[in-house]
């Protein structure tokens, strides 16, 4: 197999983080990284009487989404916002917007935050935010709730 090169690349650019200030998602100022992860806990129930492969419980587990981002430290409205939900633990809502048309929305919880800096480089800083409760996925006019067989029309 080699290389296609008729597949169109995607921008990382267009990958972005929004917290919801205000009942309005803002973009999160001087981001220069964003990552998304996708969890889906696999349930082991392997055991002695079974032929000794690996069994999986189907339809169990733990579902879950972590998001890291890294960019430059502001004092825009959604930097402070951020230091603010890190210093009192609070949960915020998130959006992550993809390049195939793909959302993901929903409560998270800034995990960590790390701020650095060298004394002729501009301040820095990483954080990471862990989805609680169920996360909505929305591929373009349908919204999928993760973790549920429902399925309700995007407002």
């Amino acid at each position: 197999m080699g290389c296609d090169n008729n597949m169109s690349k995607l921008k990382g650019q267009f990958f972005r983080l929004y917290v919801e200030i205000d009942s309005v998602f803002t973009l999160l100022a001087a981001l220069r990284s964003t990552t998304m992860t996708l969890n889906n806990e696999a349930i082991d129930v392997t055991d002695k009487d079974g032929s000794l492969w690996k069994t999986l419980l189907e339809g169990a587990g733990v579902e879950s989404i972590s998001i890291k981002a890294s960019g430059i430290c502001n004092n825009s409205a959604s930097f402070l916002f951020i230091r603010s939900s890190v210093i009192t633990g609070a949960f915020i809502n998130a959006r992550i917007e993809s390049n195939l048309n793909e959302v993901y929305e929903g409560a998270f919880k800034i995990t960590s935050m790390e701020s650095s800096g060298e004394y002729n480089k501009e301040e820095i800083f990483s954080l990471t935010l862990d989805s609680t409760d169920s996360t909505v996925r929305v591929i373009s006019d349908f919204r999928l709730q993760i973790g549920r067989a429902s399925c309700r029309e995007r407002v």
